[in-house]
């Protein structure tokens, strides 16, 4: 299988999404959307028009937001190559910001929280709540009741129209969502590592002003709690999800 990943934030890589792949098989094609530019090769490499060459689309997360789109054009490219890949019936797994551009290609409205749902972000291991569609699911048919999945996101979106809602929150009621067969929408992080989240820690400590260890006091105790079944979930679904590329 031949995986594109379109990473939006260098901090914000494919992690477990892209080793569980590869322990699989799978060939990897990483652009640094923003950027413009492969990965590996460092290269000039634009987001593709079409899906032609790739088996399956991943998109990652990243701080701006879907509008932002006039700073960002990476945006609105990745939110056509969506489509070609929903069209051409192939899987599409968004994660995060990537879930965001999938609400986005199919007609939803993305904004921050705090302007409906009086929030400024949901952030650390939070629990999930399965919806019943879940139960027959391709990748979620058995997924841990309430089981803590690494947030961290100031915005949120409006459901699309014929997208079958997989899971909720109390305080951001729109989590993930599945259109069509293979075309899924994850707001939650389920690629962290180790290694990111430590990276994370920095990110937040330096962009709050506050010593590192305050930051390391809340989040510490949660990844010893649910990282290890947060990434045996991940791997699962991941296997799953490139089952559906046939």
């Amino acid at each position: 299988m031949r995986i594109l990943y379109l990473v939006n934030a260098l901090d914000s890589g494919p992690g477990v999404l892209l080793d569980e792949a590869t322990r699989a098989g799978a060939a990897a094609t990483l652009i640094h959307a923003p950027e413009a530019t492969d990965m590996e090769s460092g290269e000039r490499r634009d987001v593709p028009e079409s899906a032609a060459g790739f088996d399956g689309l991943v998109v990652m997360g990243g701080v701006m937001g879907v509008y932002d789109e006039d700073r960002y054009p990476f945006i609105g490219k990745t939110r056509a190559l969506i489509r070609d890949f929903h069209e051409a019936e192939k899987p599409v797994m968004g994660v995060c910001l990537g879930s965001q551009i999938v609400a986005s290609a199919f007609g939803a409205p993305v904004y921050r929280m705090k302007e409906k749902l009086d929030i400024h972000e949901e952030w650390g291991f939070l629990p999930q709540t399965w919806l019943g569609a879940t139960a027959d699911d391709p990748l979620l048919k058995d997924a841990p009741p309430d089981l803590p999945i690494m947030q961290w996101h100031g915005d949120t979106f409006d459901m699309p129209e014929d997208a079958v809602a997989l899971s909720t929150r109390d305080v951001c009621p729109n989590q993930a969502f599945r259109i069509g067969a293979r075309t899924y929408a994850f707001q939650f992080h389920l690629e962290m590592t180790r290694e990111g989240l430590a990276g994370w820690s920095v990110f937040r400590a330096n962009a709050e002003k506050k010593p590192l260890a305050e930051i390391e006091a809340l989040i510490e105790p949660q990844i010893a709690a649910h990282l290890g079944a947060q990434q045996t979930f991940a791997r699962r679904v991941m296997r799953r999800w490139m089952a559906l590329g046939g």
